[in-house]
């Protein structure tokens, strides 16, 4: 049951319930970086959550430093609205979204049931 609930509340999260993608995909137009410039800033946005973890997880090297003020949540906010500007910014809707996420999930449900 638990997994259930947690696959609402993600699909709730990511279509919208949560997080206004209208607002979102408004200012995927309006802002001005190119698409392969989002595509470096999202890049970015992954080494930054890649080094939240790396300290989070106390890797060799990284002893001395500490996380972020929003630490590894704030990089996947970070991730997840560069790559949603990408997405809305190629002509790609919020209905487009919904039915990517719903085929992508049953997809990876499949794989996760399958191992």
């Amino acid at each position: 049951m638990r997994a259930k609930v947690v696959k609402i509340y993600v699909a709730e999260l990511i279509l919208g319930k949560l997080m206004n993608l209208e607002y979102i995909a408004h200012l995927s137009e309006v802002e001005k970086k190119s698409i392969l410039e989002r595509m470096i800033k999202l890049q970015e946005e992954v080494g930054e959550l890649a080094q939240e973890i790396l300290i989070s997880q106390k890797s060799s090297g990284l002893e001395h430093k500490t996380t972020g003020k929003d630490g590894i949540p704030g990089e996947c906010v970070d991730v997840i609205l560069v790559a949603l500007s990408i997405f809305f910014k190629t002509g790609h809707s919020q209905l487009d979204l919904e039915k990517l996420i719903e085929s992508k999930s049953k997809r990876w449900e499949k794989f996760q049931n399958n191992s």
